[in-house]
């Protein structure tokens, strides 16, 4: 007999087996995930027999218009079927389980990130359309010292709140689509900054304000999840950053309508679905900004 319901107590150690055969994380970055951002009322489960075999997470999230409207929404996380048993349709009966739930709670739409290229034909299959980029850039020591500083500016770079990083990162992204987040997401992404020895900063240069979420791979690449601060002063941030944090390469996202002069590629990032319907639409040409996947 199937079942889709939301967790219970006693369905993690299933859902943590489930977690490495579909993505193939370590089991101490999966017990870390449960220990500090699992909720089993975010969670849905797809069971045949009593026996858990599709899984899917509901993180809340808004989707703030350049109008500044705001609409809760969902980001789809770590959505995942048994090997054995995809191709069955499994995943596509959740992410309709959820968007019943979320329908229920008023929600305007759900948006999630495809963890492989060959995916997001899968989702607009389903429904899903493009709607967020990213700028990706590879920085390396002979790129950093090739960047152009052509004044001096006195930059400082400190490790900050939850609450304090989000207030900046809602005012940078102001006049854009995005996707905001509630203090407790932004804490997560700080506890994953700090598993390896970085953090999330607020960054300013001669009174212009930015911030940065910055994780450290290992000791020769470093990834700068998120870096927003004005386009002029981009350059010097990242110079700054090199300095706080030493490595042999970066990578850094920005969102796509910033740090053209650094190149790099644009790609789609995110996708989205309408839930319930509202007035404003997303279209792709907007290059809607998502941010931190958790990934």
């Amino acid at each position: 007999m199937r079942e889709i319901r939301l967790a219970q107590q006693g369905d993690t150690a299933r859902q943590k087996e489930l977690w490495k055969l579909c993505f193939g994380d370590s089991e101490h970055y999966i017990d870390f995930y449960y220990d500090n951002h699992y909720k089993e009322n975010e969670t849905i489960l797809l069971l045949e027999d009593r026996e858990i075999y599709s899984m899917l997470t509901m993180l809340p999230i808004k989707i703030i218009f350049p109008n500044i409207q705001s609409f809760n929404s969902a980001m789809l996380y770590a959505i995942a079927t048994h090997p054995q048993y995809q191709n069955r349709g499994f995943a596509s009966r959740l992410i309709d389980f959820a968007h019943e739930n979320l329908r229920e709670n008023e929600n305007a739409f759900s948006v999630l990130v495809p963890s492989a290229k060959q995916l997001f034909e899968f989702y607009r299959q389903q429904g899903f359309h493009d709607g967020f980029y990213v700028r990706e850039v590879l920085l390396t020591q002979e790129r950093i010292k090739s960047l152009d500083l052509s004044e001096n500016y006195h930059c400082i770079i400190s490790k900050t709140t939850p609450r304090e990083y989000n207030k900046h990162r809602n005012e940078l992204l102001s006049g854009k689509l995005y996707v905001a987040y509630a203090d407790d997401e932004i804490a997560y992404q700080q506890k994953l900054s700090q598993q390896g020895g970085a953090d999330i900063f607020t960054i300013e240069i001669d009174k212009m304000q930015g911030c940065a979420a910055i994780e450290r791979v290992n000791s020769d690449k470093v990834f700068i999840k998120e870096l927003l601060i004005s386009d002029q002063l981009l350059s010097v941030a990242i110079k700054q950053i090199t300095q706080l944090l030493p490595a042999k390469e970066y990578i850094l996202r920005t969102p796509a309508f910033l740090g053209e002069q650094l190149e790099g590629a644009i790609r789609p990032f995110a996708m989205f679905k309408v839930v319930q319907e509202i007035d404003l639409e997303i279209i792709a040409d907007d290059l809607g900004y998502l941010g931190f996947a958790f990934d």
